[in-house]
């Protein structure tokens, strides 16, 4: 689980697996659904977003999404002004707090989106097989591929902001440097 303070309320999000829209028996029935392309069909990772004042729950929605399974982790969510914007599975949610309106969706990555981090005006996504920016409007800025997907099995980071650009370390071990551009600086790719 995640949990966010947004002035004087809590924002819990978290995995709800076995959630079935509609059903009877669900631990918790959320007031709102939003579904990525071909979630409700093919429903992979979904997530429950509540806002608590004081423990009692006053809005709640829940995301579903398909393509690459995702949980909530530490960069999976980001608070950002009066916006709360979650990775689900190949597209990235931006809602509208405190009422959880969904304020724009967009697929960043064909398979996954594990990682979310705020950037000068918008957002890098960490994704299976791409890199991506959006604005803060959802709008697709750029975006980097390399020649393996980037995900590790070690824990090797792979992604790292540093002053002048990004490192990106793919499954192969090639290890990449863009700037804040999405342009190429260097690689270690053997060609």
């Amino acid at each position: 689980m995640n949990s966010h303070q947004y002035k004087n309320l809590t924002i819990e999000v978290l995995d709800e697996p076995t959630y079935k829209p509609g059903a009877a028996n669900n631990n918790f029935i959320y007031s709102k659904h939003y579904f990525g392309d071909g979630g409700q069909d093919y429903p992979v990772s979904k997530h429950g977003i509540k806002i608590l004042q004081d423990n009692r729950v006053l809005e709640s929605c829940i995301i579903i999404g398909s393509g690459g399974a995702t949980g909530i982790h530490k960069n999976s969510t980001i608070l950002d002004n009066d916006n709360l914007v979650v990775c689900c599975c190949n597209t990235v949610f931006c809602l509208i707090l405190p009422t959880l309106d969904l304020k724009w969706k967009t697929q960043a990555d064909q398979a996954t989106c594990f990682q979310i981090f705020k950037q000068q005006d918008g957002y890098v996504i960490h994704g299976e097989l791409l890199v991506s920016k959006l604005d803060k409007d959802g709008n697709k800025k750029w975006k980097f591929g390399g020649a393996d997907i980037f995900f590790s099995l070690d824990g090797e980071e792979e992604i790292k902001f540093e002053s002048d650009g990004i490192l990106l370390t793919d499954f192969a071990k090639t290890k990449y440097k863009i700037d804040f551009d999405g342009k190429l600086l260097w690689d270690t790719y053997k060609r």
